[in-house]
């Protein structure tokens, strides 16, 4: 990877950087927020408030969503024009989750609220047994969320309680729903899937330490980072741990699949990239300070937050990948008919990339090798003339071609 490129803002980030189409939100403990043009490289609009931020950016439908340090809740359009806010009287501890035209979140006081997205007015609350923590997360038309006395409470649309989960410990806070199971962490360091369907525990595992980042799912499998500095792989059917990772620091920042890669942020500067079938690292960028949000994926840049304390400048940084490519010969042209000429090539940039070389006279174009991990051709001429030998080197979504040219003489 190399830099492409950064965008200077006050303040430093607040955990997460939010993706909507390519415009960017982020928000900074001064008390500002930002949206961002992924594409252009340019900051579109900024919105201020007086008190210091405490969340970032909750994107909704066609809203946003955040809070500052007394619990004050605005929501902006997605062009930063203020629609409202609410001066919530208790402390607000969960992420803001939008369903069907409302908003829902808990408070250290056990307060559960839903709120009207055009007016921010109130429209019930729920008390539960203690500090709501669990950003809440939906099945169907069931609102869940965790809380610190040890249950998962499940409400109706209307805010009436259906059901409630008992687990048997403190329910970390950010749970994931897919279809119909409930996957979560507590703080006696498991992990569990929970079927809502049959209201049971579906499996258990143990792990090395809490959860603070959000899971991130695909196809059969679950992904997440621990508190131990450990990034877990597991089969999402039965529990079971296909792969672990040490990463380089803790980390309660949102990992980036990218096609067959995951790219993990940590308390450190490192963003480190594994393949999401094996493992294997394949990759790290060293920015040189420590990193201070997610990275994010929106083609072709990988982007994150560095933060200058001198300046109270914040600062996001734009990679792209670098492609080379360089093709070699065993011998310097001209050589006889008959010599072994071997040609390498060497490529950066690609991943599990495919060779296919081809030699070419005149017009006449022929391939040698077919495509194939091997990354070396040897060429028996058997006639003079001026050739030119290239490659062609290949992975899942990027090509690019070189070439020599060589002269093959009687003697």
């Amino acid at each position: 990877m190399e830099k492409a490129g950064e965008i200077a803002y006050k303040g430093k980030v607040i955990d997460f950087v939010k993706d909507a189409g390519g415009d960017l939100y982020l928000s900074t403990e001064r008390g500002l927020v930002y949206c961002l043009a992924g594409g252009s490289r340019e900051i579109l609009w900024k919105f201020e408030v007086s008190e210091e931020l405490t969340s970032s950016p909750f994107l909704g439908a066609e809203n946003i969503y955040f809070y500052d340090r007394t619990s004050t809740l605005y929501c902006l359009s997605k062009k930063g024009i203020l629609l409202w806010k609410n001066e919530v009287k208790e402390k607000i501890t969960t992420g803001i989750t939008e369903f069907k035209k409302t908003i829902y979140f808990g408070t250290e006081q056990g307060i559960f609220f839903a709120l009207a997205t055009a007016s921010g007015e109130e429209l019930w609350r729920f008390e539960a047994g203690k500090a709501i923590r669990s950003t809440p997360v939906f099945a169907g038309e069931r609102i869940i969320f965790g809380c610190d006395d040890h249950n998962f409470y499940i409400l109706a649309e209307k805010g009436s309680l259906l059901d409630k989960i008992k687990t048997e410990n403190k329910i970390q806070p950010l749970p994931l729903v897919e279809k119909n199971f409930l996957y979560f962490g507590t703080d006696d360091h498991n992990f569990y899937c929970f079927n809502l369907a049959k209201r049971k525990k579906k499996w258990k595992v143990k792990i090395g330490g809490k959860i603070f980042s959000p899971l991130v799912v695909d196809g059969k499998r679950i992904f997440f980072l621990c508190w131990n500095n450990v990034l877990y792989c597991l089969n999402k059917k039965n529990g079971h741990i296909l792969w672990w990772k040490i990463i380089p620091s803790r980390s309660f920042y949102r990992l980036e699949i990218s096609g067959e890669r995951i790219l993990v942020s940590s308390f450190s500067s490192l963003l480190v990239c594994f393949d999401i079938e094996t493992g294997e690292k394949i990759g790290e960028y060293d920015a040189g300070q420590e990193i201070k949000s997610n990275p994010l994926w929106v083609a072709p840049y990988i982007m994150f937050n560095l933060y200058d304390n001198k300046k109270d400048e914040g600062k996001l940084v734009f990679l792209k990948k670098i492609l080379k490519v360089s093709l070699e010969s065993s011998e310097k042209s001209p050589q006889k008919v008959g010599a072994e000429i071997a040609f390498t090539v060497s490529a950066v940039g690609f991943y599990r990339q495919n060779y296919e070389f081809y030699l070419r006279e005149g017009k006449e174009e022929r391939i040698v090798q077919e495509k194939s991990e091997r990354n070396s051709w040897a060429w028996f001429p058997e006639k003079e003339g001026d050739y030119i030998v290239g490659v062609k080197v290949v992975d899942e979504k990027e090509s690019m071609k070189t070439e020599i040219p060589f002269a093959i003489k009687k003697d």
